[in-house]
């Protein structure tokens, strides 16, 4: 067994098992796994075919020393994580004389809980596909490929004394808003970073950076940090956007009641065309067509060129059987080109179901 020197603590890295894993050449290929930290290659495990179900059993424990008086000390801790690659080792061909590993993927795991009292942690990290990699497309049923990681030390870095004096400052970041329209995801999910720039009390300020940022399309993780943040914020004089999209949401998913809610919220702080739309839209869904109206009517005053406005405008009138109105307002929805094609199918039915409205008939 390897002898740590005084004052020196063994950091055990062990990956046990990878998960829904396949390769360049198949469903079941040989892998291995190697392990890096703070730009030195810790090792690599041995040769690993992978199962049918894609699974890949590694047990393989890779170790550095942390030693404060020198070596890997608390910053390196702090700065730098472990980074786990998988590679495909590929069958030879006659005429080639060394095996060719083409990487699949890398992961990341943060070392930061030996810096807050933890003697060991467990966790399944997501195993990021390099560029063209077989694992950008899941296996079927399945929603990313991962590997299951254990981290361990013989008794904590750090004692209850020192992590509550520590100066440890951890940011998380859960979400960005009003990101341009191309980072949207369309296709594969992409990976990004996110740099802030923290003032400090001496001569510069230090950036921070979040590596292996996923940007992503559900609703469900995105509504949960809206709802968390105006739950935090009491001045929500910055608030606009983020009503905003928590009020699309609900009205996405059918949550009418928690859109008129939202949107009614951000109209008595930041009132404008597009809040007065969403209390609208929610009422009519509602069936609430006097309120509804009232809604409309707002945002009308507040920008009188939005073809949405004019839209449901003209699906309130229809529904109250005012002709006369429901046809100018739906001449000023076709004039300013509303772009939403399901909402003028709708206008078109009712229109059909009320037998007026439309000026062609």
């Amino acid at each position: 067994m390897e002898q740590v020197p005084t004052g020196g603590r063994l950091v055990q890295i062990t990956v046990t098992d990878g998960y829904d894993l396949k390769g360049y050449k198949g469903d079941t290929p040989v892998t291995f796994v190697r392990a890096e930290f703070n730009q030195v290659t810790l090792g690599d495990s041995a040769k690993i075919t992978v199962s049918s179900e894609g699974t890949a059993k590694y047990n393989f424990t890779s170790s550095f020393e942390f030693n404060p008086e020198g070596g890997i000390t608390l910053n390196d801790l702090a700065h730098n994580p472990v980074f786990l690659t998988v590679t495909e080792v590929l069958q030879k061909e006659k005429k080639q004389k060394d095996e060719k590993n083409l990487i699949l993927g890398q992961a990341v795991v943060d070392l930061l809980p030996l810096l807050e009292g933890e003697s060991s942690f467990e966790m399944v990290v997501p195993l990021h596909p390099v560029q063209g990699s077989p694992l950008e497309t899941p296996r079927p049923g399945s929603k990313q490929c991962s590997l299951e990681v254990k981290v361990s030390v013989a008794e904590p870095l750090l004692t209850a004394a020192q992590v509550l004096g520590s100066n440890l400052l951890k940011v998380t970041l859960e979400g960005a808003y009003s990101v341009p329209e191309s980072f949207v995801p369309t296709g594969t999910q992409q990976n990004y970073m996110v740099g802030l720039q923290v003032p400090s009390l001496g001569e510069k300020d230090y950036p921070i950076l979040f590596k292996n940022g996923t940007l992503k399309g559900d609703h469900a993780e995105a509504k949960a940090c809206y709802e968390r943040t105006i739950s935090f914020v009491l001045d929500a004089s910055e608030m606009h956007f983020i009503f905003l999209r928590l009020g699309l949401i609900y009205l996405e998913e059918k949550e009418y009641e928690k859109a008129k809610k939202t949107y009614l919220q951000a109209c008595k702080r930041s009132p404008s065309c597009l809040t007065w739309l969403g209390v609208g839209i929610a009422c009519y869904r509602l069936e609430e067509l006097m309120e509804a109206e009232d809604a409309l009517s707002e945002a009308n005053v507040l920008n009188n060129y939005n073809a949405e406005v004019w839209a449901y405008l003209a699906l309130v009138c229809l529904k109250a059987g005012r002709q006369l109105e429901a046809e100018q307002a739906y001449k000023y929805t076709l004039k300013l080109k509303l772009k939403d094609e399901a909402l003028l199918a709708e206008i078109h039915t009712v229109q059909e179901m009320v037998g007026f409205g439309n000026p062609s008939f």
